[in-house]
């Protein structure tokens, strides 16, 4: 697999644009509360979201009262936001190329719902570097990421080709399937066609690198390909591009320290150039 690969696959999923609906809300995680209200002074002055999508955090930095942007590649979203948040400036926009769509300096830059994850790990590396270039000098770079951690805590051997890790999935989906509405049932029964055909497409495209992984885990229907890095990689990898960790949070937004092998599917990081 090549990072073109990577990108291609994800890029055609999102700009397809039929995931409007899907993230047309303003549900919070307690972690995101809690990043809002720690860091208001600084995202109510000039903040930037990157993959904005249909608003649900740039709402909310609009209503700081400061200057809000938003980039997204897809169009739909970016219509839907400018429908329902006309308070910010929202535009399309590669995040691969932001330098063409966003003008800094802008004093926090938010790439949150595992936006950077699209990439692979040198393609990942130089958007991140491209983004020190938008903040104003002390600005904050707040961003998500699909934690290795929590793929590394299945069973030694575990994987999707079956044995007991693919008994006790089967175990768990007919649980979920069980305690659903019946429309529900039928709607995700009708799904999974898609979703044996995104795995068998997409599966033998995951790879492990040094201290990071490439999953196609079963975000929309395995339809992707994501970045998955541990909490310490993540803060060497910030090191080595020119930030300052000041801190990583878990989805209750309590904070993992060096070390510790958080469980939760993705963490939440702050730094700082």
């Amino acid at each position: 697999m090549t990072p073109s690969d990577q990108l291609q696959v994800n890029a055609s999923a999102w700009q397809r644009g039929d995931h409007v609906a899907e993230y047309a809300n303003r549900r919070l995680l307690p972690v995101e509360v809690m990043i809002l209200v720690r860091y208001r002074e600084v995202l109510s002055r000039r903040t930037l979201e990157v993959g904005c999508g249909a608003g649900r955090i740039l709402g909310y930095v609009a209503q700081l009262g400061g200057e809000a942007h938003g980039v997204d590649i897809s169009p739909a979203m970016v219509e839907h936001c400018r429908r329902r948040y006309p308070a910010a400036d929202t535009r399309v926009g590669d995040l691969a190329d932001i330098g063409r769509t966003a003008t800094g300096p802008f004093d926090a830059v938010l790439a949150l719902d595992n936006v950077l994850d699209v990439f692979d790990d040198a393609e990942r590396r130089r958007v991140l570097g491209d983004l020190t270039g938008l903040l104003a000098p002390e600005g904050l770079l707040i961003f998500s990421s699909h934690n290795l951690a929590y793929v590394d805590r299945a069973a030694p051997g575990s994987n999707d080709r079956g044995g007991r890790a693919g008994q006790g999935r089967g175990r768990r989906l007919l649980t979920e399937l069980t305690s659903r509405p019946p429309s529900n049932v039928a709607r995700a029964v009708a799904r999974i066609p898609g979703r044996r055909r995104n795995r068998k497409r997409l599966g033998p495209l995951q790879r492990r690198g040094d201290g990071y992984a490439i999953v196609n885990d079963s975000a929309h229907d395995y339809a992707l390909l994501h970045y998955y890095i541990g909490r310490d990689d993540q803060a060497r990898q910030l090191r080595e591009i020119g930030y300052e960790l000041i801190e990583c949070l878990d989805a209750d937004g309590s904070p993992v320290g060096p070390g510790e092998p958080h469980p939760d599917p993705w963490l939440h990081y702050v730094a700082r150039i």
